[in-house]
Order: structure tokens, then sequence, then C-alpha cells
């Protein structure tokens, strides 16, 4: 979190946006393990121009194919938070 609030641009190394989604990760790698957070951006929707960032669910990585799960539980987060 350090690392996003205090630079003015950040590298793809530590935030990547999720294709074909709303969201972006943040990419955390300790030792052998690599951990993500799904993050959405509030009120824009590139995550340079965002000020309000929500972190809605964090997860140790094992595999690509995870993320379809992960990505769908963010989403079921965020729905009642969400205006149609």
């Amino acid at each position: 979190m350090q690392i996003i609030r205090s630079q003015p641009v950040v590298s793809e190394k530590f935030i990547k946006h999720l294709e074909n989604t709303i969201f972006y990760e943040a990419r955390i790698s300790v030792g052998t393990n690599e951990y993500r957070t799904i993050l959405f951006t509030a009120d824009s929707q590139s995550f340079m121009e965002s000020t309000v960032i929500i972190f809605l669910n964090s997860f140790l990585k094992k595999s690509s194919n995870q993320y379809k799960s992960e990505i769908k539980k963010a989403e079921s987060i965020l729905k009642p938070f969400i205006k149609d």
C-alpha cells in the first residue's frame, strides 16, 4: 500500500489490470509465495487517475485458473455498493 500511495506512477510489477474486468490486482512476492489483492477504482476508470481505491479480496496465488473464482468473489463483495 505504501508503494501505491507514494509513487506517481506504479509499475506493472506491483499493479496490473485484469483483462476483461473492471478490476486491478496488487501483486506482492514474498520468497516463493505470490500474494494478490483484487482492487477496484471507485472514482475513475484508470488506476493512475483514481483517488479512491477499494481493496476487495486477497489470496495466495496457486494457479492462473484461480483468478476466475477470485474475480467472482470480488464481484459479489462489490455488488451491494454499485448502483445499476
